[in-house]
């Protein structure tokens, strides 16, 4: 389980930094905090994290997005420490923040929806995780098309918490689908 939990917090961070165009974090707090995680030292990267929201929390107030990201990095640090209900807290805050200010279907609405998920599926509460996975891959297929990386990677996401809950056949096609997407996004071509 920590090398999974492990493999989860980089996908986070990942994720994080692909949303994070105009967060409060420069490069080097995504970095300084990555880099803690994956050393294993939670303590110093829960500082970072926290010095992060405070900043955020300082420079732009409770309800604005910058502040919403610096959330979502504080509880990907409480993620990788197992604490999954501060984790699953923050994650929401991040997403009330986002909805109220980007709108329901804003892609970093499902971002933080993805970043919930993972939190569900490290507590093996995989029909939890499939609901958020399957608003953040409508999202998704609206704001990008059914032929994105994003969407094949939800999808791929999606068939990890079906398996979870013994739904193989529907595991099965969705990953199909999203390899599908995946390599229709690879050659630039069009799903028939």
């Amino acid at each position: 389980m920590p090398k999974m939990r492990s493999l989860v917090c980089a996908a986070l961070v990942c994720l994080l930094v692909g949303i994070s165009v105009a967060g409060p974090a420069t490069a080097q707090d995504i970095n300084t905090i990555g880099q803690l995680m994956a050393r294993g030292d939670h303590a110093a990267a829960l500082m970072e994290a926290q010095k992060l929201e405070a900043a955020a929390k300082a420079q732009f107030g409770v309800n604005h997005t910058s502040y919403a990201y610096a959330l979502n990095m504080l509880a990907t640090v409480y993620v990788a420490q197992q604490k999954y209900d501060e984790a699953e807290g923050l994650f929401r805050h991040a997403m009330a923040i986002r909805e109220k200010v980007l709108g329901d279907d804003h892609p970093d609405v499902a971002h933080t929806l993805i970043n919930l998920s993972m939190v569900y599926s490290l507590q093996r509460k995989f029909a939890e995780a499939e609901g958020v996975l399957r608003r953040a891959l409508k999202i998704h297929e609206k704001a990008l098309g059914e032929n994105d990386v994003t969407v094949a990677m939800t999808l791929g996401l999606l068939a990890s918490a079906c398996l979870g809950q013994g739904k193989s056949e529907e595991a099965d096609a969705l990953h199909e689908r999203g390899k599908s997407s995946m390599e229709n996004t690879i050659l630039g071509r069009k799903r028939p």
